[in-house]
C-alpha cells in the first residue's frame, strides 16, 4: 500500500500520524525526557516465567522417576 497524500485517511491512521508528530516533536525540544523508573525496571514477567518453568520441570522429573523406586 502506498502512502500517498491525495487518499484520505480513516481517524486511527490521523491519531497514529498526529500522536507521532507530537512524539517527534517533544523529544526533539527536550520537553518529555523519560522518567526513571522506566529505565530501571525490574523484569517481573522474566522472573516469573522461569520460576514457572523450573517448577514445571521439577515436577515432570519427580513424576517420571515414580516407578523407578525399588519396593521392599
Amino acid at each position: 500500500m502506498a502512502d500517498s497524500d491525495d487518499t484520505p485517511d480513516n481517524e486511527i491512521m490521523e491519531a497514529a500520524k498526529h500522536a507521532r508528530a507530537v512524539k517527534d516533536r517533544r523529544s526533539a525540544t527536550g520537553a518529555n525526557p523519560p522518567p526513571a523508573a522506566e529505565e530501571k525496571k525490574f523484569p517481573i514477567a522474566t522472573v516469573a516465567g522461569i520460576g514457572i518453568g523450573s517448577a514445571a520441570l521439577a515436577a515432570a522429573l519427580i513424576y517420571s522417576n515414580r516407578g523407578n523406586r525399588r519396593k521392599g
